[in-house]
């Protein structure tokens, strides 16, 4: 016989603009969920929520996912359960959040200038920013590139994932385990680097001009369709000044230092 333990405690919060509760049954749950809430979070009153997720554990230990009262996995990993609420979360704010633009794309700056490293998954993006923070740049995030309404990028400092070397796994690590710390402030866009991993190529990117970059950093842009004028508008103003390379690259590192040296040198 299948006995759910439902949902009894939750968590309401609210983070940039967007307002959610993500409901558990088992106290010792609470841990794991709060290291999936979004970076900047803060609690709010539970009426205020819209879209609220249900985390039940079964008997079997397993556990099943509920958003906004649809079963969304059931019989599920821990693991498996809180990856859905945690990428569920990141896709609902967004894609909705009325203020900010987000754009898929890694982030690290260094003395108030960003470099932005647009791209999907796989593309070697976290990688690249791993390579970065190690180099010295400050993280802002290996997910979002968080622009506001004057383009200026936010960090979004959540947990890097990174995969293992035959890319079957992933672990998550906090910057703070790589020797890296996460940035606070907002940052002035001043390096766009259009790249992705390819074996055996040498970084050798070619400059294309801002409204090139635009077109192509809109391509990554999250709610491109559902307000293509506002994103357009940002990401123009987001671009305006910066340096746009475009190019593939090989080992990360090779492209780290020529990457960072050219934001030490922006910066000095």
């Amino acid at each position: 016989m299948r006995v759910r333990r439902r949902a009894a405690r939750s968590i309401a919060f609210e983070a940039f603009g967007v307002a959610a509760e993500v409901q558990f049954g088992d106290p010792e749950l609470e841990a794991h969920v709060l290291e999936i809430l979004p970076p900047g979070w803060r609690a709010i009153d539970p009426a205020a929520v819209v879209s609220r997720f249900s985390l039940d554990r079964t008997d079997a230990d397993s556990y099943d996912v509920t958003i906004n009262r649809h079963l969304a996995i059931e019989h599920a990993s821990l693991d498996v359960a809180l990856g859905l609420i945690d990428a569920d979360l990141r896709m609902l704010i967004a894609t909705n959040t009325p203020d900010w633009i987000f754009v898929h794309a890694g982030v690290v700056a260094l003395r108030g200038r960003a470099l932005v490293i647009p791209g999907e998954s796989f593309s070697g993006k976290t990688t690249l920013v791993r390579a970065l923070v190690e180099a010295g740049a400050t993280y802002y995030s290996d997910e979002y590139a968080v622009l506001d309404d004057d383009g200026m990028v936010h960090p979004y400092p959540r947990r890097l994932s990174i995969r293992s070397a035959d890319g079957s796994t992933t672990a998550e690590h906090r910057v703070g385990e790589l020797g890296g710390v996460a940035g606070e402030a907002s940052a002035i866009v001043d390096t766009v680097a259009l790249t992705r991993y390819r074996p055996g190529a040498e970084w050798r990117p070619t400059t294309i001009s801002a409204g090139e970059g635009t077109v192509a950093m809109l391509a990554n842009t999250v709610p491109a369709q559902q307000r293509p004028g506002q994103s357009l508008r940002t990401l123009a103003r987001a671009l305006r000044n910066s340096c746009v390379l475009a190019g593939d690259r090989g080992e990360a590192a090779e492209a780290a230092h020529a990457l960072f040296a050219q934001l030490a040198s922006a910066t000095s």
